[in-house]
């Protein structure tokens, strides 16, 4: 792996070294008409090799990172505009692409909604994808094309999806459950306000009543076992109720699988047709 990078400090050095001495030649008055053309021409095709590899070595960075569907530095954007504008333009739209999706996840009520936007884009993938691939009318090579895009596509998604879910903004955001226990606890602070002042109603009529006969406090003391009894069985009901509407992790799952999918797909495709 360091062989490219150790030849190009060698020819770097050459062409210092000739340079050098070309410059030497040059002030000592000592060139000659014959000699300096070859001389030139050699110094200036190690200059134009040199180029290339680093020209070579940029695009090939860039590749990668375009076939990750990961995003590029402005110099690299630069570059790319004026070597490959069709790759540009496809990145453009590829990044586009990514943008949208990150507000429409900053736009989610909860985290199964991101889930659930998650699974939607990816089943929208495979099912181009599928389109594509079983497509007789569409030749081969461009067949391979569209699924190398649909691939960047995917992996800028899953890569967009990735940096949200590490993000405050995911985290802060509540599941379903919570957001309903949180509603249903506005709800019973305003039911017990509501309750609240009706008892002190109550207790304003009571104050004329100086005792309260033995029987009827027994009966009242039976009264609050049930009404505990009764709140025990709806705290249970209440915790089954919640296993079972906890479906983040189910969804979770599932739009991973989905991803999966469709990246083994595709690279599975790429790889079979690959000349």
């Amino acid at each position: 792996m360091m062989l490219p990078i150790i030849g190009t400090i060698r020819n770097t050095v050459k062409i210092a070294q000739m340079d050098h001495k070309w410059q030497q030649k040059k002030k000592d008055g000592n060139v000659l008409k014959k000699e300096m053309d070859p001389q030139a021409k050699q110094i200036q095709k190690y200059k134009e090799d040199l180029q290339k590899m680093r020209e070579s070595r940029q695009m090939s960075s860039i590749d990668a990172k375009l076939k990750a569907g990961g995003l590029l530095t402005p110099e690299e954007i630069t570059y790319l505009q004026q070597k490959c504008p069709q790759k540009y333009k496809e990145y453009v739209e590829l990044k586009n692409e990514r943008e949208a999706y990150k507000r429409q996840m900053e736009s989610c009520k909860t985290k199964e909604d991101v889930e659930k936007l998650k699974m939607a884009k990816m089943n929208g993938f495979l099912a181009e994808a599928k389109s594509v691939k079983n497509n007789p009318n569409i030749p081969e090579g461009q067949k391979r094309a569209l699924m190398e895009k649909i691939l960047r596509r995917t992996m800028g998604i899953q890569d967009e999806y990735m940096e949200f879910v590490r993000s405050g903004k995911y985290k802060a955001l509540p599941t379903e459950e919570e957001l309903a226990e949180e509603t249903k606890e506005k709800a019973g602070r305003g039911e017990g306000l509501e309750e609240g002042l009706k008892n002190s109603e109550a207790e304003s009529l009571d104050q004329e009543e100086n005792e309260i006969p033995e029987e009827a406090a027994e009966l009242e003391s039976r009264e609050d076992l049930k009404q505990e009894k009764a709140e025990s069985q709806r705290g249970n009901v209440k915790k089954s109720r919640k296993s079972k509407t906890d479906v983040l992790p189910d969804l979770k799952q599932a739009a991973d699988a989905v991803f999966q999918e469709i990246e083994m797909d595709l690279k599975g495709y790429l790889k079979a047709y690959t000349p």
